[in-house]
């Protein structure tokens, strides 16, 4: 096991762990699609990639059920730390937490699936891990990746604060290295990790005037990002105005009535060969 953390760019404070809890609420509906589709079921053996606060292990614990086991992997101890004692709270047996960094931890045996959501987008070669994990893959295993494709993220039609969000989102990712479009190109990932067939599908969330989930989450990602907006020029605190950001989208969204679209979770997945 490491014992160094590699940066995150979104950090893992408290309230960052909490935007992630509101966020997978969000995202469970597409998540659940995602893991049926890709044949997670009962009686697995199943690694969770980058489980920061555990909600997608506690999704993978259900599938499972008791006869399953489900291993949550993160580099950071704060995470780790939230998630079980969130897992405690709700009582699961069959999931478990390692610390470790996914470049460095090596895994003794075979399981039956690898499930990452919105961690390849934090690795500098998504395809190198698909590829050393799917080794841990029994024959005719599956390996699932979840990954945003945030460009379409923000209200319909747009209002000139909802593309202004977008933008800073957009650019503070690919200012930082980052690619905030990878779950569009999961089908190459897939392909250049070794595994061939992969289906990719992309689901998207609507939510009507009034619901507040737009407002809380376009709040909840550009306070965090609020560092790399000043460091990157994207904008000023003055010009986010972040005490009053999530009311003005608020207001925007019903005033105009507006569509809001969370960023589109795309969903790759495909077997390990041999089975």
């Amino acid at each position: 096991m490491t014992t160094t953390e590699t940066p995150y760019l979104l950090g893992n404070e408290p309230d960052e762990l909490r935007r992630l809890e509101e966020q997978a609420t969000a995202l469970a509906p597409a998540t659940r699609a995602i893991l049926g589709l890709a044949g997670i079921e009962s009686g697995m053996r199943v690694l969770d990639l980058g489980t920061g606060a555990g909600d997608v292990a506690f999704e993978l614990s259900r599938l499972v059920g008791p006869s399953g086991s489900v291993v949550g992997i993160d580099q950071s101890s704060k995470a780790l730390r939230w998630a079980a004692s969130r897992c405690e709270a709700l009582g699961l047996r069959n999931v478990s937490f390692v610390h470790d960094d996914l470049h460095e931890m090596r895994l003794t045996g075979q399981v039956d699936a690898v499930v990452g959501r919105l961690v390849l987008l934090y690795t500098p070669d998504p395809a190198a891990v698909l590829r050393k994990f799917a080794g841990y893959v029994r024959p005719g295993g599956v390996v699932v990746s979840m990954e945003y494709e945030m460009s379409v993220a923000g209200l319909l039609p747009a209002t000139p604060l909802s593309e202004r969000v977008t933008h800073w989102i957009m650019a503070a990712f690919a200012r930082s290295g980052l690619d905030p479009s990878l779950g569009a190109r999961l089908g190459t990932v897939f392909a250049d990790a070794g595994l061939t067939g992969a289906t990719v599908l992309g689901l998207q969330g609507y939510r009507p005037p009034g619901d507040p989930t737009g407002s809380r989450m376009a709040e909840g990602i550009i306070r965090t990002l609020l560092p790399v907006l000043a460091r990157t020029g994207l904008a000023t605190p003055e010009e986010v105005g972040i005490d009053t950001l999530g009311q003005r989208f608020f207001e925007d969204h019903v005033h105009s009535g507006a569509t809001f679209r969370p960023p589109t979770l795309v969903g790759g997945w495909a077997r390990v060969a041999g089975g």
